[in-house]
């Protein structure tokens, strides 16, 4: 279930249920969310669907995502949304392999994660967000239209690690080698060369991999 009304009164009716069974209004769901009445009112105008405010309602209660979204039986309940966490999907920006990508509009949506997923690839839930990767030049190990799981809290530079990379050319996602005071991207393909960084930032660590077969 994705559709924005639905939604709205499934949300309802959990709060009418904690509140003794009174009419609600959409403000009434606003505050139960967290949400400013006039951003919730923008949502619903757009049908825009405020997935992280509602798992975290969802986790408050310990309802699980599979009956809210799915409407699962309850033998299939036993995975509580507790396991579960929203991160950010920057689904319009590319981080490149080869040449820098360059996106001008944020087209952010939501992914649930199972958190032990990330517990796996040993990344922080806060500051954890995804992005494709465009090109072969980090091949076998981050083949192209991968989704990369990149922690933005971990900015340390080491020569093993793999990074998201903003330079005024665009966004890359490389190894950084440091000689002599100078610092070079360096790709897992050997086929390609190193490039010389005059100006750049690191966004965060990659710390896992989705691959598309």
């Amino acid at each position: 279930m994705h559709n924005y009304n639905e939604i709205l009164e499934k949300t309802k009716d959990i709060i009418s249920q904690e509140i003794g069974n009174k009419k609600l209004f959409n403000k009434d769901v606003a505050e139960a969310l967290g949400i400013k009445y006039d951003n919730f009112r923008k949502q619903k105008a757009r049908g825009t669907i405020p997935y992280p405010e509602i798992m975290s309602f969802l986790a408050q209660r310990k309802i699980s995502i599979n009956w809210f979204f799915f409407n699962q039986l309850p033998e299939s309940l036993i995975e509580p949304t507790s396991n579960h966490i929203i991160l950010k999907y920057q689904k319009s920006i590319h981080a490149s392999s080869g040449a820098g990508a360059i996106n001008y509009h944020l087209d952010t949506t939501s992914l649930v994660i199972d958190k032990q997923l990330l517990d796996h690839i040993e990344t922080n839930y806060s500051y954890t967000e995804i992005i494709k990767n465009v090109g072969d030049s980090n091949e076998p190990d981050i083949p192209d239209n991968s989704l990369l799981f990149i922690d933005v809290n971990d900015t340390y530079i080491n020569s093993k690690s793999i990074y998201l990379i903003n330079t005024p050319e665009g966004l890359y996602i490389k190894r950084i080698r440091i000689s002599k005071d100078k610092h070079y991207m360096k790709s897992i393909n050997s086929i390609y060369d190193d490039i010389e960084l005059t100006e750049y930032k690191v966004i965060g660590r990659v710390k896992g991999v989705l691959i598309k077969l």
